[in-house]
């Protein structure tokens, strides 16, 4: 199986619009190009995989481009001798009269006879529906083809490389699922957004060092040999101005160079031929860049280190804005004055917010710090800092100087460290000392350090789920915030602790200007108000919130990716995008696994499970669910505990398989007092797996506790459970007419909310109740309908329930529809007159029957249809 394909949604669009003109009876040409490896013919492939449309193939070859028709033989029998324009009267006449797409691949080594010859065919082919595609790398095509695909017939799609966002989704789909936003950024960044380039980079690079490396990435192997050897063919004065120029950047000047070495015209000529360097337009042959970062890269990892550090000292000497980078990367052991000079661009990337580069420049002024004073302050910021921007793996190799402190901010760095490694209890312990101590100054203390204590507390109230705790800490954490990343993070913690603890109406109050430049919630409150946007039933403006989020974060911002992606996946899920929600969840669950985020994983893998329980994916979901409840037993939450039992349930509730049901519904029971039932679908989950199980006077009991201690009755994703449950139970108790109510009501709510799956679920149980009634006509009819919207949505596992009940009623979803067939000639007849929208008396004349007669046939249909009046019927037939 290749790779997944991604993105292209543009191109696409132009394909499918210029395939719609075609079918409509009209020739057309499109000339898709770009570097090899972009995805031209992989584009190709998926546009004619998603029409279905007839193909025929030819691909030129650089072995045969001076053998005549060596392209065109592959499309009919051509002969040397034969001329162009016989062949192309041949291959007009094979493609005639039926909708096809020609693809030519390749077509830069196509040899020009062929290409002339198709050229021919396609003004031969005016108005018939034929679809031409020419692929091609660079150049490769004559005049004649320019002209064509500059024409009305013509069209030209350019393919550049992917945006950081699909790199993502290509990074899950090679197998690479911990690829963070701001790693693909930085992939993109370095590859242009190549495909072919990131997925060797992904398979050879260790993901930390691509999502938290600093400076160049190295090119990948393949392309690593073609240009060592360009420059291995090269002068050494070239050699070194190359050299030179990969330890100034990607783009340099010949007066930054030559504070390096010495510079010749000659120099820069040859490597400007051998498509190592280019000249900058504009600037007098005085400015260069490196053809592409790869190269640059591939040329800074090559040389001897020693002759890097070397040229670093000598940048460095030279001043200029990357004087500190280039110091840094010719230290060789501690630096007092370099370490000072580094924490001092570390916070100015601070006062832009760019707090990703920030830790990095703490990290480096750690390293280069010698023991004493500033080293503790210094190791308390960095690891803060690597923290906030989720590389916990990184700080793992000071946990034993953490430990070797005291005070309130040693306690709440360290603290901070345990809580994001899953070990809740021991970091409670730390903070709650820190904040009693929180005025006892430590050396360097941060001004609120209190803000930054209580947000942590409040993180954990919510994995507690301490109530109480949640709203105390959070209004703490806002009220004593001073520095900006610290206010937004505290709004995230103190927002979401409103919502879990069923405030949030309150918390979207205090979300309503996160969209405004400069609110102090910044991109966590988008986060924040997503989430509670989600947990009340506004699924759109939830996945508005958290797309926006992830762009932000793509765009430099940083962003707690894990959490974002994880609920993102989940509206996902409830929205119906089975697969987005399973690429989001994978997503959130590599970025946190590659930074060992233990506290998360209970939860995302949770989350994980519930759209692949729904697709029938039941060893990938069983996996996720196992993991899910590994780590709820290592980090002890009530929280963490509750999503495992939720993901059991899931795959229960997909499965069909109520003993299993009842027994998540127990274990969840034991950890989730639940004051903000929206925060998952499962709703009553004791009452609808006792329903499930015939046990209805427990059911029965069991819906009237859930309903009492119900904090908010106006959850509909909640009441949407709630009647279905109902429904259950009216129909164990044969009440069929209330059964079906309740099923209305359920299929309602799910609609108004948009919940698809829960909306045919409740579909599936109106079929149930009208098999019940021995209404099976009514009952085919609606279980058609579900089974269709089941697999559209692919919910295969409720797809497979559909049939079961079916087959349990003795109805036949796979054959066509039998209803029609009971109909007699004459019922037929007005039927179909029925549907033109005559009446009675039009319909009587029309088949010169009397009305009463056209009545009585009406009354057998509606009776053979189980169908109740003319509108019915008419949504019956549509069906």
């Amino acid at each position: 199986m290749g790779p997944r394909f991604v993105g292209r949604h543009r191109e696409l669009a132009v394909l499918q619009r210029v395939w719609e003109t075609v079918r409509r009876g009209d020739v057309r040409v499109v000339g898709v190009s770009g570097d090899a490896g972009v995805g031209k013919t992989a584009l190709v492939r998926h546009f004619l995989g998603t029409t279905g449309a007839v193909s025929v193939w030819a691909s030129g070859d650089e072995e045969e481009a001076e053998l005549p028709w060596a392209v065109l033989s592959q499309l009919i029998p051509a002969e040397g001798s034969a001329s162009p324009v016989f062949l192309a009267h041949t291959l007009a006449a094979f493609l005639r009269g039926t909708e096809r797409v020609v693809v030519i691949d390749d077509a830069q080594w196509a040899d020009r006879s062929s290409m002339a010859a198709v050229r021919l065919t396609v003004r031969r082919l005016a108005g018939e529906p034929v679809m031409v595609i020419v692929v091609r790398q660079g150049g490769g095509l004559d005049d004649g083809w320019r002209r064509l695909l500059d024409s009305d017939r013509g069209v030209r799609l350019d393919l550049a490389g992917l945006p950081p966002a699909d790199l993502v989704r290509l990074a899950v789909g090679a197998g690479h699922p911990g690829l963070s936003l701001a790693g693909a950024a930085r992939l993109h960044e370095h590859t242009g957004g190549h495909p072919l380039h990131v997925r060797h980079l992904l398979d050879e690079l260790p993901m930390h060092s691509i999502v938290f490396g600093h400076g160049s990435l190295p090119a990948p192997r393949e392309i690593a040999t073609t240009v060592r050897s360009r420059l291995a063919s090269c002068q050494t004065a070239t050699r070194e101005l190359v050299a030179a120029g990969a330890v100034i950047g990607r783009r340099f000047s010949l007066a930054q160079a030559r504070q390096l070495g010495d510079v010749t015209a000659d120099a820069v000529a040859e490597a400007v031929e051998a498509r190592l360097l280019e000249e900058i337009p504009g600037s007098m042959g005085q400015d260069l860049a490196f053809t592409s970062t790869l190269v640059r890269g591939l040329v800074y990892h090559d040389l001897d280190r020693t002759r890097r550090r070397d040229l670093h000292l000598r940048a460095a000497r030279s001043g200029g804005s990357g004087a500190v980078w280039h110091r840094v990367a010719a230290a060789h052991g501690p630096d007092a004055r370099l370490a000072d000079d580094i924490e001092q661009a570390a916070h100015e990337h601070v006062r832009e917010g760019r707090l990703l580069p920030a830790a990095v420049h703490l990290r480096h002024a750690l390293d280069l710090t010698p023991p004493g004073p500033a080293r503790r302050r210094r190791l308390l910021t960095a690891v803060e800092a690597l923290l906030v921007v989720g590389d916990v793996a990184t700080t793992a190799r000071y946990q034993g100087d953490l430990a070797t402190g005291s005070g309130p901010w040693s306690d709440y760095v360290a603290g901070y460290q345990l809580m994001l490694t899953g070990q809740i209890a021991d970091a409670k312990t730390l903070l709650d000392r820190a904040l009693a101590a929180v005025h006892t100054s430590e050396p360097g203390q941060p001004d609120d350090l209190e803000a930054r204590i209580a947000t942590q507390l409040t993180i954990i109230a919510v994995l507690t789920l301490s109530w109480q705790e949640m709203i105390t800490h959070g209004a703490t954490a806002v009220a004593t915030a001073r520095t900006p990343w610290v206010a937004a993070h505290a709004w995230l913690a103190r927002t979401v602790g409103l919502a879990v603890a069923g405030r949030g109406t309150e918390a979207l109050a205090e979300l309503s200007a996160v969209d405004e430049p400069g609110a102090p919630s910044g991109i966590d409150g988008l986060v924040a108000r997503g989430m509670t946007r989600l947990w009340t039933d506004d699924l759109d403006g939830a996945h508005r919130d958290l797309t926006t989020a992830v762009a932000r974060a793509i765009g430099g911002e940083t962003l707690r990716t894990a959490q974002a992606l994880g609920f993102l996946g989940e509206v996902e899920y409830r929205r119906g995008a089975l697969d987005e929600a399973v690429l989001h969840a994978e997503l959130a669950v590599g970025d946190a696994e590659e930074n060992n985020r233990f506290w998360d994983y209970a939860m995302l893998h949770a989350l994980a499970s519930y759209p692949l329980a729904a697709q029938g994916e039941w060893e990938k979901a069983e996996s996720h669910a196992a993991t899910a409840a590994t780590w709820a037993r290592k980090v002890g939450t009530p929280s963490a505990l509750s999503y495992a039992a939720a993901a059991k349930a899931g795959i229960a509730q997909a499965r069909g398989d109520g003993s299993a049901l009842l027994a998540a519904a127990e274990e969840l029971a034991l950890y989730y007092p639940g004051r903000e039932s929206g925060t998952s679908l499962l709703g009553p989950l004791r009452a609808d797996a006792l329903s499930q199980l015939g046990r209805v006077a427990e059911a029965a009991k069991a819906l009237d506790a859930f309903t009492a201690t119900l904090v908010h009755q106006d959850r509909l994703s909640t009441q949407v459970a709630i009647a279905r449950v109902r429904a259950r139970l009216a129909l164990a108790a044969e009440r069929h007419g209330q059964a079906l109510d309740e099923c209305v009501r359920a299929l309602g709510l799910a609609r108004t909310v948009g919940l698809p799956i829960e909306a045919a679920r409740a579909e599936l149980l109106a079929g149930v109740c009208q098999a019940a009634l021995g209404r099976r006509a009514a009952a085919e009819r609606t279980l058609r309908s579900v089974l269709r919207q089941f697999r559209f949505l692919g919910a295969w596992a409720y797809a497979a329930q559909t049939l079961a009940v079916s087959d349990a009623a003795g109805l036949s979803l796979e054959a066509p529809p039998a209803a029609l067939d009971d109909l007699t000639r004459a019922e037929r007849a007005v039927v179909t007159l029925v549907c033109h929208g005559l009446s009675n008396r039009e319909i009587a004349e029309r088949l010169v029957l009397s009305t009463k007669t056209v009545e009585f046939h009406l009354t057998n249909v509606f009776r053979k249809l189980d169908v109740a009046d003319r509108g019915e019927l008419r949504r019956v037939l549509a069906d």
